[in-house]
């Protein structure tokens, strides 16, 4: 990253109940030698166009102890609310007051790599917005539960998304104005961008950047890991 580069802060959110998990923390599932948190919080520490990191958690003691040692980067803590996005609006608020863009990550996606990070920042910085995605290969159904199959869309035209997910700052605060003022609920941010009429830039990445949401999640998330470091060995 250029030495006169923008201020950005990354939020890592990390405070879901884990209902489809069974009411697991996904933050404290060992992946390898380390927690999924922790290999999030290394990861970002590694990547150059990140100054800061804000984490949102439901328990801010559980979340420092797994932080000790970690000095890469300043770090703080705060509390998630009662949904995702009333989460990332809490990450957002404990930013520092310079942040000029917003780096979201769900903490539930612990292979991202420092390299998707930077690429979808750069793009951000050129766009005001982007996100990590992946081309779906599976054929979709649309299907209504009365009416059966609806249609098939086309493949082709379909993006998985994934995170991280970066917005200029003032972009992401005007969104979340709109968000607020209509009632817009979204489990993703890039559709709260959307939704106030700002443009989105995907960056392709891979499935590697899978998030942890079954037990089967888990055990590929760990071969990708032990696969990783063997490589690297």
């Amino acid at each position: 990253m250029k030495a006169d580069k923008p201020f950005v802060t990354a939020v890592i959110v990390g405070a879901g109940n884990g209902t489809r998990m069974g009411g697991v923390n996904k933050a404290l599932i060992k992946i390898g030698e380390k927690t999924a948190f922790r290999m999030v919080l290394d990861t970002f520490g590694e990547a150059d166009c990140i100054d800061e990191i804000v984490v949102v958690c439901r328990d801010t003691e559980e979340m420092e102890r797994e932080s000790q040692g970690f000095d890469k980067k300043p770090l703080t803590f705060t509390l998630g609310g009662n949904t995702r996005t009333r989460s990332v609006f809490n990450g957002v608020a404990a930013a520092n007051r310079k942040s000029a863009f917003y780096c979201i990550h769900d903490c539930a996606r612990p292979l991202v790599t420092a390299d998707i990070i930077n690429k979808v920042t750069e793009a951000a910085i050129k766009s005001g917005a982007a996100t990590a995605c992946t081309p779906v290969t599976d054929t979709i159904k649309y299907v209504d539960s009365e009416k059966g199959t609806v249609y098939t869309p086309n493949r082709s035209n379909l993006l998985a998304l994934q995170t991280p997910q970066v917005f200029e700052a003032r972009l992401y605060t005007a969104a979340a104005a709109v968000a607020k003022k209509d009632g817009f609920a979204a489990t993703d941010d890039t559709a709260i961008a959307e939704h106030a009429g700002f443009k989105v830039e995907y960056v392709l990445t891979d499935k590697s950047n899978l998030k942890l949401t079954s037990t089967e999640d888990v055990l590929i998330a760990r071969y990708i890991e032990q696969k990783r470091r063997k490589d690297t060995q």
